[in-house]
């Protein structure tokens, strides 16, 4: 079971704060009030010395709304107290209703002064601005109106004060309302608040002498000594505004607000005892004269000290400022410190990579080259080169345009020069317009905003000799509008073009060194195939006679493989559709093949290494030889009416395919070709082993024989 015992406690300690305020409101609130009426009351009810109306709204704030009881409760039992003559012997009389309704009064005053200022000053401190000074003087001169207002109503419809008193019965008693919260809230306020309460021993001895200063001239200004010799029959009261201010520039709030309810009690003790400062027709006025006084030094007192508040926060804020603005200076100074450092770094690593860097490095300025070819009229590529053929002196103007910003080290290495300033001058050959057209092509990139321009030149160094370089002419990005700022490099290639000229000298000498080997091979095995011929008239057996033809298109085969890279400008390779038409004519020409028989190429181009061309020309010859002597025997016609024999050439991805077709007799479905003793389709079969490729044969009776061969291409 959980134990409510905690909450009890703290509940009850909670009312009984709660019910300590209250009755410690009422007690003060009482207590003040007896003062306020001991030095004046007009109309019994209604003195211009109230310090109570300041406690009312100070304890407000202190203790919170609940301390609006306790100040009801002692307004009651003060306006009971001071009318007890009447209520001893009539208890209900009027006098009692008035003292219900005056506390009811002086309640809702200060609990409506509390609210405007909570919200009209912020954390409680008045003298943070000199605006809310402003604004508390303003809406407590205000809701002063409701005591008075309400008292003076209740007490006139209760017949205690008649109605022509009314008006000046009010008066007094908002001016005291008033007055009393000017001149005594400040006080109890910065003295009461617990996080203000202490003082510090420093700030006590320094103001104790101030303030008793102020004190003893006070004294003296409203004869509280009463000695004759001092006093005065003219008004000198004014004296003390210099000190108040000055005490409230040299101090703060509490301490001015100390001195002034000092002042306010030796002010009220000397003019009992006859004072002169403020002598009027009656004690009444003359109180209320002074409290008027002593309230609009108080109120003197509260702008100067927010004047000086603002000021000092201003000048706390503008030191902030300024160490703000220090900090961020320094910063900012250490970070361009930094990015100074970066910088250098940066500016020296690139400075040693252009001036270290193998290549000559001109850094050049094409501002008055761009402007030049800017002012021209708009005209077209053809239009603008015969511009400058008919103009030179434009084209020399802009070559002289050119200036040389910087170039590095290579540069003055290559051109021979002693120093950057020759390598400057040496570089005009770069743009020597009389042996060089390039220089009007780079004018017209300029002219069309490109970036990049290459090329190869003569130059000419500084002890005269002329040497090939390749020029790389670049525009950078950040400078494509003013062409300020070109790069153009320069690299010697006098020994590689030479090189180039020798390899290609020895590459003619090798073609035709090979031309001349494929020529006396070719001539080779044409004198071989006339040897053939030759000892095939001493033979009368029509087989070896077969056997020497077969050979002789064998090597007629391969000779017009040679003669093809004899005459192709290509020696590495061989354009194989054409070889193949040129090789099917002479195999048909060969075999006197009638003409009925139609002979169709399907090729499409298909460069072929040696390697490769001659196995595949073999194949090729060994099959249509094939085709002509056996797809159509005498008698035979195909159901379509024409003879035909098909030779295709193609290519598919990485593969090339040969394939040799005929619509002849073709061969019964059990007969293998590949099993025959046919020394052709033998050799076929090892060509296509030697090309690495796959044969494939297809054929039945009276429709046609098909071979394919799929072979892998380089």
């Amino acid at each position: 079971m959980i134990s409510l015992q905690p909450f009890t406690s703290y509940k009850e300690s909670k009312v009984f704060s709660s019910v300590a305020k209250i009755l410690l409101t009422a007690f003060i609130y009482f207590l003040l009030a007896h003062i306020g009426f001991y030095t004046a009351a007009y109309s019994g009810y209604a003195s211009p010395v109230w310090p109570a109306s300041g406690w009312a709204l100070a304890a407000l704030i202190l203790f919170g709304r609940k301390a609006a009881f306790g100040v009801m409760l002692g307004s009651f039992f003060y306006n009971i107290s001071i009318k007890s003559d009447i209520l001893l012997s009539a208890p209900f009389a009027p006098q009692f209703w008035g003292a219900i309704i005056i506390g009811i009064g002086s309640g809702t005053q200060a609990f409506l002064g509390s609210l405007l200022y909570h919200k009209f000053i912020p954390n409680i401190d008045l003298t943070q601005k000199t605006s809310f000074v402003i604004r508390f003087l303003w809406f407590e001169t205000i809701v002063c109106t409701v005591s008075a207002s309400v008292a003076n109503a209740g007490l006139y419809l209760l017949g205690i004060i008649p109605a022509i008193a009314i008006p000046s019965t009010w008066v007094f008693w908002w001016l005291g309302d008033s007055l009393g919260v000017f001149l005594y809230f400040p006080f109890f306020l910065t003295w009461l608040r617990p996080e203000r309460s202490h003082i510090k021993k420093s700030v006590l001895k320094e103001t104790f002498p101030i303030i008793l200063l102020l004190l003893l001239f006070a004294a003296v200004i409203f004869n509280v000594f009463r000695v004759r010799t001092l006093e005065v029959d003219f008004p000198i009261s004014y004296l003390l505004v210099t000190m108040v201010v000055w005490s409230s520039l040299q101090f703060g709030i509490r301490e001015s607000s100390l001195s002034l309810t000092l002042i306010s009690g030796l002010a009220i003790f000397g003019a009992f005892h006859g004072s002169s400062q403020f002598i009027a027709s009656s004690r009444e006025i003359s109180l209320l004269l002074l409290q008027s006084f002593l309230s609009a030094l108080s109120i003197t007192s509260l702008l100067v000290l927010s004047v000086v508040r603002e000021r000092r926060e201003a000048e706390r804020q503008l030191i902030l400022s300024h160490a703000e603005l220090e900090k961020l200076i320094n910063d900012r100074t250490q970070e361009l410190s930094k990015s100074n450092v970066s910088l250098g770094k940066t500016e020296a690593r690139y400075k040693g990579l252009f001036e270290n860097v193998p290549i000559a490095i001109f850094e050049c300025d094409y501002s008055q080259v761009k402007a030049l070819l800017d002012s021209l009229p708009v005209m077209g590529k053809l239009e603008f080169y015969r511009f400058l053929a008919r103009n030179p002196s434009f084209v020399r103007e802009c070559s002289r345009s050119i200036r040389v910003i910087d170039a590095n080290r290579e540069s003055v290495k290559m051109f021979r020069a002693k120093s950057k300033q020759e390598a400057f001058s040496a570089s005009r050959s770069i743009y020597n317009i009389e042996e060089s057209k390039e220089f009007i092509k780079l004018l017209y990139c300029i002219r069309q905003g490109s970036r990049i321009f290459e090329y190869d030149t003569f130059l000419i160094s500084c002890d005269g000799t002329k040497f090939e370089a390749t020029l790389r002419w670049s525009l950078p990005p950040e400078f494509e509008k003013t062409f300020s700022s070109v790069i153009v490099t320069a690299e010697e290639i006098t020994g590689k073009k030479e090189a180039e000229r020798q390899l290609k000298a020895s590459l003619r000498e090798k073609d035709v060194m090979l031309k001349e080997i494929h020529h006396r091979v070719k001539n080779n095995l044409q004198a071989i195939s006339s040897l053939f011929s030759l000892q095939a008239e001493y033979v009368n057996d029509p087989k070896i006679h077969e056997a020497f033809a077969e050979s002789q298109h064998r090597i007629q085969t391969m000779a017009l493989i040679h003669d093809e890279l004899y005459q192709s400008k290509d020696l590495g390779d061989i354009e194989f559709s054409g070889y193949a038409e040129r090789l099917s004519g002479k195999i048909r020409s060969a075999y006197k093949v009638e003409p009925e028989v139609t002979l169709k190429m399907e090729m499409e181009c298909l460069n072929l290494e040696v390697s490769i061309a001659i196995p595949l020309g073999l194949v090729l010859n060994e099959l249509l030889t094939n085709c002509f002597k056996y797809a159509f025997p005498p008698g035979f016609m195909p159901e379509s009416g024409e003879r035909i024999v098909i030779v295709r050439i193609r290519k598919e991805k990485e593969i090339g395919i040969l394939e040799v077709s005929d619509n002849g007799f073709g061969l019964p479905s059990d007969l293998d070709p590949f099993e025959s003793p046919s020394f052709g389709l033998t050799l076929v079969q090892v060509l296509t082993r030697q090309l690495k490729g796959k044969l494939d044969f297809s054929s039945s009776a009276g429709k046609g024989t098909s071979f394919r061969i799929r072979f892998a291409l380089p």
